[in-house]
């Protein structure tokens, strides 16, 4: 009976050594997947909620502020290069005649030297007005667009209404 005692003694504090590693284990893996997270989600626009659209014109003097105020527009920066960005893109071309339903003014600016514009333009093109830029531009400092895609949804009273690297949350913000 002693030795049955014994056992069942041991083998309990054995499964709560057991029981507190594999909590530890389960916290460390949970740190690390919010690192990881983190370490792979693009930087925010750095424009803040309610902030009014900034001055500026786009390369070749296709669209300026002046354009945009009294519309509701929703504006997405692209790169070539950038992973997310195809999708994204097919999203914004898939989506744009429920956007434009809404009265909703979709401009696409798409940086790209001139060889690698036949992989986004296209599907840009469908979605609304597309300004193309061989360099990374002065609409995107003016923006503060730290990251693509980004996404900046401006009401009609020409004020941040949301931002986002996806374009569902964007729009499912309005």
């Amino acid at each position: 009976m002693v030795f049955l005692s014994t056992a069942v003694a041991i083998l309990a504090a054995l499964v709560l050594a057991d029981l507190a590693l594999t909590a530890a284990v389960v916290r460390r893996l949970r740190e690390t997947e919010m690192k990881l997270i983190d370490m792979n989600s693009p930087p925010a626009s750095g424009l803040p909620l309610g902030a009014a659209i900034p001055e500026f014109t786009a390369p070749g003097g296709q669209i300026s502020r002046a354009d945009l105020v009294g519309s509701p527009t929703l504006i997405g920066f692209f790169s070539a290069g950038c992973r997310h960005c195809p999708g994204q893109a097919a999203k914004l071309a898939d989506r744009a005649e429920e956007i434009a339903s809404g009265g909703v003014r979709v401009i696409s600016f798409l940086t790209a030297p001139e060889e690698s514009t036949e992989d986004l333009g296209p599907t840009l093109r469908k979605a609304g007005l597309l300004v193309m830029d061989d360099t990374p531009s002065a609409v995107m400092a003016a923006f503060q667009v730290q990251g693509t895609p980004t996404f900046v949804m401006f009401g009609a009273d020409g004020r941040l209404a949301a931002r986002s690297h996806d374009l569902g949350e964007v729009l499912s913000s309005r």
